[in-house]
């Protein structure tokens, strides 16, 4: 199947044989290495770029400069939230021929709560709702747009909610890229049962695993819902700790452990001076890892040229530390529905500062000592800190129930307005069935008790 590029995509030919579809690959690709990452563009040497691509819309500045387009090296995300399939489809080509390569589908309100997989391609609300057909449709529709940009695609969803594994099944049958898997995101802001979270996440981890599905955390959703998100840095980092090395003990490998990390704060604030510590901070800690750097989202409104400086300045924090994704954000998400026009803006700012700011980082260095180097040790040990109060207090699930999280008190401060949820409720309580003894799943990528036959080494082979 192709499609000219001066031609719209045409959703019945998407759709036509879907049943006989396959993904052409799975798993997570990075662009170039960044060892390899010197290029040349027109007039220039970049330090830190990626291979231009065979199609795609330049800035409009580049006119000037010979209709050059140079590509940074970090995967450039664009977040699709039409809530129909056909419209997703239009906006990730766009996106991708501005220089997205990672598409984040937002899924539809409430689908969190069901437990279990839907079919069919209905219309969502602030999403689409997240199926087969929708998955595969979607992924056939960016084999056709990968083939006019020349570069691969990553599509992501999200392995969350009561049927994470479910999901997570799905997910590697139909050549998902990436996802968000964090059962502190489910216990936190969708409330579901927390011993059904991990649960859930041990089996959802193994098979993201398996299928090379890079997995995004949880932890920036801190950022977007405490009152003074300034204050949480130190309750992040131990956001970011448990799932890492809950994904870890799964099985998970680190490279496909991918950190989400927000800038916390925003203009009028002196950020850079509050952020730049916080994002140094959190290297050090997981050098091991990736990092989904995304631009700050708590602290904008509707005036598009004010969130497009505090998300430059966003960049500049990424440029000056790392980014193996760097998430882009609509400046106009202070609305209740963004204009695409302006997340493709958003996909434009990141790409303009990136190239900007290219080879900065030799010609100007992060001053380790004096006030940042203090304030990275005193984050630090605020982290650290706040996880020995989580073992003291009985472990992760006492925290939860007392309050520990979200609260907007600088740690060892604490305001009293943290998220609680009971051990005892939630979406799912109860709903945890124990193994029986001769419990048996013939499958490889199978997390827990399996009572597999003597002598089989693989339970696939059954």
């Amino acid at each position: 199947m192709k499609n000219p590029s001066d031609a719209k995509l045409k959703v019945e030919e998407i759709l036509k044989d879907l049943d006989q579809y396959q993904p052409r690959r799975r798993g997570w690709t990075w662009r170039q290495d960044k060892a390899q990452a010197e290029l040349q563009a027109g007039s220039f040497t970049y330090k830190e770029a990626s291979p231009p691509l065979d199609q795609s819309i330049p800035l409009p500045a580049a006119r000037y400069f010979g209709s050059i387009d140079p590509q940074p090296d970090c995967t450039i995300t664009s977040e699709i939230a039409s809530g129909r399939f056909e419209d997703d489809i239009r906006r990730m080509r766009m996106a991708a021929w501005h220089g997205a390569d990672h598409i984040m589908v937002i899924r539809t309100a409430g689908q969190s709560h069901f437990d279990g997989l839907i079919e069919g391609t209905p219309e969502g609300v602030g999403g689409v709702p997240i199926t087969r057909k929708q998955l595969r449709a979607t992924r056939r529709a960016l084999d056709l747009i990968e083939e006019e940009v020349g570069r691969p695609i990553n599509l992501h969803s999200y392995v969350s909610g009561v049927a994470g594994p479910e999901m997570a099944v799905l997910f590697a049958e139909e050549g998902v890229n990436g996802a968000h898997q964090d059962p502190q995101y489910n216990i936190l802001y969708r409330n579901v049962n927390m011993f059904r979270s991990f649960v859930d996440a041990a089996v959802a981890k193994k098979i993201m695993a398996a299928a090379g599905i890079l997995q995004i955390d949880g932890a920036h959703n801190a950022n977007a819902t405490a009152r003074e998100a300034w204050k949480v840095m130190p309750e992040l980092m131990v956001q970011h700790a448990i799932n890492c090395m809950f994904s870890l003990k799964v099985g998970m490998p680190a490279e496909q452990i991918a950190l989400s990390t927000v800038p916390p704060t925003a203009p009028p604030a002196p950020c850079l001076r509050l952020d730049l510590p916080y994002a140094v901070a959190l290297r050090e800690f997981f050098r091991d890892f990736k990092f989904r750097t995304q631009m700050n989202t708590r602290y904008i409104e509707s005036d598009t040229r004010e969130a497009t400086v505090t998300h430059t300045l966003n960049v500049l924090i990424s440029r000056l530390t790392s980014a193996d994704i760097q998430s882009t954000i609509t400046p106009d998400e202070g609305r209740n529905v963004p204009w695409h026009y302006n997340s493709i803006g958003g996909v434009d700012t990141a790409k303009q500062a990136l190239v900007g700011l290219d080879g900065i980082k030799e010609m100007v260095e992060i001053k380790r000592h004096g006030p940042l180097g203090e304030k990275v040790r005193e984050l630090k040990e605020r982290a650290i800190l706040f996880l020995e109060e989580i073992i003291a207090s009985g472990g992760y699930y006492q925290a939860v129930e007392a309050g520990f999280f979200v609260d907007s008190g600088y740690y060892p401060q604490r305001q009293g307005d943290g998220i609680a949820r009971s051990a005892a409720g939630g979406v799912g309580a109860g709903t945890i069935v124990p193994r029986d003894p001769d419990y048996m799943a013939p499958v490889c990528h199978h997390y827990g008790y399996n009572n597999l036959p003597e002598g089989l080494e693989k339970p696939c082979d059954l």
